[in-house]
């Protein structure tokens, strides 16, 4: 077939043509093949620059993102906002469950830890898949993929019969709980404008806050042996909501294409993914989260924890070589190893998880050892550091907004940055200061604040870390992102309960075992000296995620200000220089 005759755009209809570009097409002067163009009424024409018969086909047009109404876009938003309260709050529901599963399994110490680790080992490994295999089948496939395989999980988990079914469930659950994480940030970052995602992300970034403190709360509430309110409950309920969450996903994003690579076909992923890299980020996450946890259980100086966590480190530092050299198609942009600024943002989710992740759980514990309350009614006494991490999302996003509109970078982003960290760091310092003697005032304001500071840094980050990728670079950056993020708050518990244990066996008086403590907790009586080394050791916690906080603080100054582009637009010079590489497939819808 001959070169097809090109014909040059109008310029009245160029802004329109523009939105509908998938981003690997290069604008250029307005010229585009004839055969590359067609009307919305009419089916779309796929071609490739050498305009062979091979790569002509037919397709039903689809939506850009950019015509999406504002009505389904909250009710996509809905629907991915429910995906992720089960997904996260998954992980941390089990906390108040374990000792009833306990009773009825009757675990080993190691059983009873891997029915929590394996949700997390698997969330966290499977990270660096999502990305590249959702460019492949499509975003809206891997994330109905992935709910469907927690739903399976979380199945299996209600019917275990055994503690060790009970721990392989976990795990597929937590393969699908990784998509979903990675899936809806991904999704709801393409199918908004940038200058809007700021207004938009409020009902991810409280689902994030919510979902930490609501895991101990639903845990207490589904902790009895048998009935409607068993701990098999706590699995259960996952599927209808599961099931209205796709219903309400698939009507509101009906016929829209969100990520799917035209010119990607499974003999070139096969060609061309990095099998290799997968394999080293997944080994090394592994050994990490493991060896971690292994730390709690046997100690740091024990020699499976030590080879365990030096292993794992060996093999980051080998897979993010590898990744930088290999000639394949890699998992994470290589910019993410280069950018001072995308660095810098993922220290700063690392360290900022690390505090939230340990400072939540042992708010929790602090409650109930205090005032000796149950789970439950523990979990309701963190409202105010759960409603402050939440309600705080709101007007941070409303800010970033507003500030967008005058000023169209991430200046606006980094402020929120700098000023949540700052009140984090201030908040966390003084929830150092509690004690068993401490009025209940403080004890609702000292919590407050810390709540108020973690909840301006659940999405501001994320924004700026998407500007400074390219946009076909999306799927597998926010994969990178949320490896990072998942490991964060993995350590961020194990180095807690390390520390916790450590001092509240220096803090014990002389006879008194640690076990016989936190078997005491749900008391109302304790011994005075037992409960002030309690005390002291949750205090320790506090003390190691303050100068954390402080140091994020500190490296967030370094970031850079980015342009806050269209969704619909990209990097000139990374489009340039992609459509140097290789020539892409394009699929255009014209108001011609």
């Amino acid at each position: 077939m001959s070169t097809p005759e090109t014909c040059t755009v109008p310029a009245h209809i160029r802004p329109s043509l523009c939105r509908s570009i998938t981003p690997s097409t290069s604008i250029g002067d307005g010229k585009y093949s004839r055969a590359s163009l067609c009307t919305r009424d009419s089916p779309t024409i796929i071609s490739s620059s050498n305009g062979s018969d091979s790569n002509l086909a037919t397709d039903t047009p689809r939506e850009s993102s950019s015509q999406i109404s504002t009505a389904r876009l909250f009710w996509a938003h809905v629907g991915a906002a429910l995906t992720l309260f089960l997904a996260t709050t998954d992980a941390t529901i089990v906390s108040t469950i374990l000792p009833t599963i306990d009773g009825q399994f009757h675990a080993t110490s190691t059983q009873y830890t891997w029915v929590s680790v394996t949700y997390m080992l698997t969330q966290t490994a499977f990270q660096p898949l999502y990305g590249k295999i959702s460019d492949l089948l499509g975003r809206m496939t891997v994330l109905y993929s992935s709910i469907v395989i927690f739903a399976v999980g979380s199945a299996l988990c209600g019917a275990a019969q055994s503690i060790q079914w009970l721990i392989a469930a976990r795990a597929l659950a937590g393969i699908g709980g990784g998509g979903i994480v990675s899936l809806v940030w991904t999704i709801t970052s393409e199918i908004v404008e940038a200058r809007s995602q700021a207004k938009w992300s409020q009902a991810l970034s409280i689902t994030w806050a919510c979902s930490a403190v609501s895991g101990p709360i639903l845990g207490g509430l589904f902790s009895g042996q048998s009935g409607i309110i068993s701990w098999r409950w706590a699995f259960y309920l996952n599927l209808p909501v599961c099931t209205a969450a796709s219903i309400v996903l698939w009507l509101s994003l009906r016929n829209i294409r969100v990520g799917c690579s035209d010119n990607i076909s499974w003999r070139s992923f096969w060609n061309s993914f990095d099998f290799i890299g997968l394999a080293l980020f997944m080994g090394a996450s592994s050994c990490i989260v493991v060896g971690f946890n292994l730390a709690v259980c046997d100690g740091w100086t024990t020699p499976s924890t030590l080879c365990t966590i030096i292993a794992g480190l060996l093999i980051l530092i080998c897979a993010g070589s590898y990744e930088v050299r290999t000639k394949r198609d890699a998992l994470f942009p290589l910019v993410i190893f280069k950018d001072r600024t995308i660095a810098i943002i993922l220290a700063v989710i690392f360290l900022h998880n690390f505090a939230f992740n340990a400072g939540t759980y042992y708010l929790a514990l602090f409650f109930q050892a205090v005032d000796g309350l149950p789970p439950l009614q523990a979990g309701i006494k963190m409202l105010p550091y759960s409603l402050g991490s939440s309600l705080a999302s709101m007007p941070s996003a409303w800010f970033i907004g507003y500030w967008q509109k005058r000023h169209p970078d991430t200046s606006g982003q980094k402020l929120v940055i700098g000023v949540g960290l700052a009140i984090s760091t201030l908040g966390f310092g003084l929830m150092s200061l509690l004690n068993e003697l401490t009025p209940h005032a403080l004890q609702f304001v000292y919590p407050l604040v810390a709540g108020v500071g973690v909840g301006m840094l659940f999405h501001a980050p994320y924004q700026v870390f998407i500007r400074a990728l390219r946009r076909k670079d999306t799927a597998s950056g926010t994969s990178a992102f949320f490896l990072v993020r998942f490991t964060g708050a993995t350590v961020g518990l194990t180095i807690a309960g390390a520390v916790f244990d450590s001092r509240l066996s220096q803090s014990l008086p002389t006879g008194v075992a640690a076990s016989i403590v936190l078997q005491g907790i749900r008391t109302v009586h304790m011994d005075t000296a037992a409960l002030h080394a309690l005390c002291i050791s949750i205090r320790a916690i506090w003390l190691v995620c303050c100068p954390c906080l402080g140091v994020a603080l500190l490296i967030s100054t370094c970031t850079r200000n980015l342009t806050c582009q269209s969704s619909d637009t990209e990097d000139p010079e990374a489009t340039g220089r992609d459509m140097k590489q290789k020539p892409a497939s394009v699929i255009v819808h014209a108001d011609v």
